[in-house]
């Protein structure tokens, strides 16, 4: 773990309410959620989806930043596959940390993490600006550690941002 993103963790942490429902596994939840992220953002930096996704659930489902909904771990690295070599070769994916992670009991967790993307070109040939990502994460959590059952990915828009009638830390 390199040190922007140890900080971007104990940041992230510090920022999560001490509540009961915590578990005694958060500490190791973002930790794991932190190693997850930078895996995950290594194998893009190779174009190499199934990296991705190794450690996730055969029943994974995805919903991408425009909409699409892959279901199935096969169709997840399919559809990153295809994207990877095309339309994000070369695109820098940056994971910026943690926002908030919560135990969902004993089995799950579910985790909103912040990346930045570099500017794309779409299929159809649109510019996409490089921007900041929201993803919503939902982990299972099974003796090999924390599994990816689904995952929501959310462009942030930084002129909405600004109006954002409700601020939360961080």
């Amino acid at each position: 773990m390199n040190r922007r993103h140890t900080l971007s963790l104990f940041a992230g942490a510090a920022l999560m309410p001490a509540t009961p429902a915590l578990s005694r596994d958060t500490s190791s939840d973002a930790a794991a959620v932190v190693a997850w992220a930078e895996e995950c953002q290594a194998a893009w930096a190779d174009a190499d989806a199934e990296r991705m996704y190794r450690t996730a659930a055969d029943d994974l489902e995805w919903i991408n930043i425009v909409g699409m909904h892959w279901r199935g771990k096969a169709a997840v690295i399919e559809a990153h596959r295809i994207y990877l070599t095309t339309m994000f070769r070369g695109v820098p994916n940056t994971f910026r940390g943690i926002e908030t992670l919560r135990p969902l009991g004993r089995d799950a967790v579910i985790a909103v993490v912040r990346w930045s993307v570099g500017q794309f070109n779409t299929p159809i040939g649109t510019v996409v600006p490089a921007a900041d990502d929201r993803m919503t994460l939902v982990f299972r959590r099974t003796s090999a550690g924390l599994s990816l059952v689904h995952g929501a990915n959310v462009q942030i828009d930084a002129r909405a941002e600004a109006s954002n009638p409700v601020r939360t830390p961080g």
